[in-house]
């Protein structure tokens, strides 16, 4: 910017005739200042000339110097501001515009008190509400409007009645309005409930309204308990006035903003009726638009819900996601889930997100009749509460743990009422229609994730059941067809046994007769042990038959194991000169109730096995010890034959299934019925190496634990 004054080395004297504010500044000090600055400052020339201009500023950071500077860079640097100047008065604002002349910088200094600078203030107000249409949302209109009034130094508050109350959300105080706290002055984002001035009640009937006295407003608003000292501060600054105006959302009443400074008057009302219209119109605008933008994320929200619910394996799966949809699409503190416990009146915590223990420990067990969470239960709808609307303990606690709203939600399957989603906020929050409607969908998908999960486990539940009746059935049905089988075995047993028994007789009688008339030496006498051995293994086989078609119940009675495993193992290997037995009896092993027959022939059958597995020789390991888990004994048979392979042992225990030439495969059949019959078990265990272990578990019954 150019000067008509010449440049910097012409004289400085005749800038003293010029009737506005002027100094000379070089290298940041001032090198001139004419009368008519003087006057302004109320200095002498002396206190000014030589001094840096930055003295003269109440900034703390170096304003002017910085500016300068820039300037003389060349970079673009308004030429034109306001700034808050130290006078021999006390602080004054002005305005001060700048130009370059040569070294030289000429600060032109205008007073902005008076009138004048009222009015060019309201025009400033109307400029930024006129800047305030295109905002996307809400937060960001109310935020430029807050930022702009700031920036013109005007205080103010903006106040959301709600009901009885009226809630103080947001609030400036200007410098000229803190009386020296230096602590009061700038924005504060506040929630502080208050009660209806006269004021502010007819701002709200009649969309604006003027306050002779702000100081007495303030004191209505606060209440009896903070009337006095809001009183006495405010007595401290020039006589305050203010005007409320109401600010407009969808045809109705949403706010009200209260400005305060000693300048206004009641002419100033059209002027800030003005900007309120304008802020009701952007917040009506950002609204439009924040609502399609909040539709379509909350579209998106329930849609990636809806795909997480129904993949959730179980309920929990499906709380993490949850949470974390509705803090994002409300920007809400924490969440918390409460479900009614089957087949009660009470609440219970079953997910929180966002609290600490501390502050959940109220919401572990809530009843259903006298707690909020359950009314919000017993009606079905949703509702927003705020601390105050609570018993004196909750409240304190919500405040103690910076709980200042909270949004409850039913959760309702069907007809069935399952619990409570409690989203909580830091500050008092209204909630708009959308934002419950959407909370209420998303409360809807909780509670089916619930219903279906339980649903779920009723229908598995109700399938184990039938499987179990199944399985029950099919056992049944397979000892039916065992039963009757048995019960033709044992027919053809008996046929067997009279129509081979008696050949059988016949041909022992004729084997004695031959030996007694064949002589040893002859080729004959092998011919007749031949038939006689032959003879033999069919009396066994038949002796097999009878006693697996015809089984006797047992009588159990408590005899010592290690006399019958004796007894079978001696049988089994005697002439089995190759075959080594090793025993492994321990000496707590308890008597065992068994039929001693019976379970005789059981050793007797798998010591046979154990030897006929070893035709080359090996050892046999016989132990017996205590049983671990429960009352009675372990017999282990242990060989060192060739094993047995996986896909036979399944078929080892079936009736006449034998991989000896000579074997009857009735052998297995009977201990496994033995053990059986004797409410015990067998498994068997063969390593890839080689040798067999047949391991058979013997219990203790009831009757002589008990003994």
């Amino acid at each position: 910017m150019t000067t008509p004054y010449g440049s910097g080395g012409a004289p400085y004297q005749h800038l003293d005739t010029l009737p506005f504010a002027l100094a000379v500044v070089r290298d940041s000090r001032i090198v001139h200042a004419n009368p008519a600055l003087l006057e302004l400052l109320g200095f002498t020339r002396e206190q000014v000339v030589g001094n840096s201009f930055e003295m003269l500023s109440v900034h703390p950071q170096p304003l002017l110097a910085e500016r300068h500077a820039r300037l003389l860079r060349g970079e673009p640097v308004p030429d034109t501001y306001e700034m808050v100047m130290r006078t021999a008065t006390g602080e004054r604002r002005v305005e001060l515009t700048l130009s370059v002349s040569g070294p030289d910088t000429w600060v032109q200094m205008r007073d902005l008190s008076g009138r004048v600078v009222h009015r060019q203030l309201l025009q400033r107000m109307a400029t930024l509400g006129a800047s305030l249409p295109g905002i996307h949302t809400e937060d960001e209109v109310l935020r430029r409007v807050f930022e702009g009034l700031a920036e013109l130094e005007v205080s103010y508050g903006y106040l959301v009645p709600d009901n009885e109350r009226v809630w103080l959300g947001h609030a400036f105080v200007a410098t000229g309005t803190a009386a020296g706290e230096t602590r009061l002055a700038g924005q504060h984002l506040v929630d502080v409930p208050g009660t209806w001035s006269p004021m502010m009640e007819q701002a709200w009937r009649e969309g604006s309204a003027y306050g002779e006295d702000f100081a007495w407003e303030a004191a209505r608003f606060v209440g009896p308990e903070w009337a006095e000292p809001v009183r006495k501060h405010l007595r401290r600054v020039e006589p305050l006035r203010s005007i409320c105006v109401r600010i407009d959302l969808e045809g109705g009443p949403r706010a009200l903003l209260v400005v305060a400074a000693d300048w206004l008057r009641e002419e100033e009302l059209p002027s800030l009726r003005l900007f309120a219209a304008q802020v009701s119109v952007a917040l009506e605008s950002a609204r439009t638009i924040s609502r399609l933008s909040t539709r379509n994320t909350a579209l998106a929200a329930l849609s990636r819900l809806a795909a997480v619910a129904a993949t959730a394996p179980e309920p929990r799966a499906f709380f993490g996601p949850g949470t974390e949809e509705i803090i994002g699409l409300l920007r809400c503190s924490a969440v918390i889930l409460l479900l009614r416990a089957e087949g009660s009146d009470v609440l219970e915590l079953t997910w929180a997100h966002g609290a600490s223990e501390e502050a959940l420990r109220p919401f572990h067990r809530l009843p259903v009749r006298g707690s909020m969470s359950g009314k919000v239960v017993e009606l079905g709808m949703p509702m927003v509460l705020h601390a105050d609307d609570f018993p004196n303990t909750v409240r304190e606690q919500l405040r103690h743990h910076d709980r200042g709203s909270l949004a409850m939600v039913p959760l309702q399957a069907r007809s069935r009422m399952i619990g409570t989603l409690i989203i909580t906020f830091h500050q008092h929050r209204l909630m708009s229609a959308l934002e419950m409607e959407t909370l209420q969908a998303m409360g809807s998908h909780f509670a089916a994730a619930i219903e279906s999960h339980r649903l779920l486990q009723e229908v598995r539940g109700r399938a184990e059941e039938l499987a179990r009746l199944h399985a029950e059935l099919k056992l049944a049905q397979q000892q039916v067809v065992e039963h009757e089988r048995l019960a033709a075995l044992g027919e053809l047993s008996a046929v067997v046994a009279h129509e081979v028994r008696n050949p059988l007789g016949a041909i022992f009688n004729a084997v004695a007769t031959l030996r007694r008339f064949v002589e040893p030496a002859v080729p004959a006498a092998t011919l007749v042990g031949i038939l006689e051995e032959e003879a033999n293994r069919l009396n066994r086989l038949v002796d097999d038959l009878l006693d697996f078609a015809r089984p006797s119940s047992p009588q159990p009675q408590p005899i010592p194991l290690a006399r019958l495993l004796e007894e079978a193992v001696r049988t089994a290997t005697s002439g089995q000169s190759r075959v080594r037995v090793e025993w492994m009896l321990e000496e707590d092993v308890p008597s065992v109730p068994v039929d001693e027959r019976m379970m005789r022939q059981a050793f007797l059958n798998l010591a046979l096995n154990a030897v006929q597995a070893m035709p080359q020789g090996g050892l046999l390991r016989v132990t017996a010890r205590r049983c671990p888990e429960r009352p009675g004994a372990i017999i282990e048979f242990t060989d060192t034959g060739p094993g047995i392979p996986p896909e036979l042992r399944e078929r080892l225990f079936k009736p006449f299934f034998t991989t000896k030439a000579t074997g009857t495969g009735l052998g297995l059949a009977i201990v496994q019925r033995t053990l059986n019959a004797h409410s015990g078990h067998i498994s068997i265990e063969s390593p890839p190496g080689g040798g067999t272990t047949f391991r058979l578990v013997l219990p203790l019954g009831p009757e002589f634990v008990a003994a």
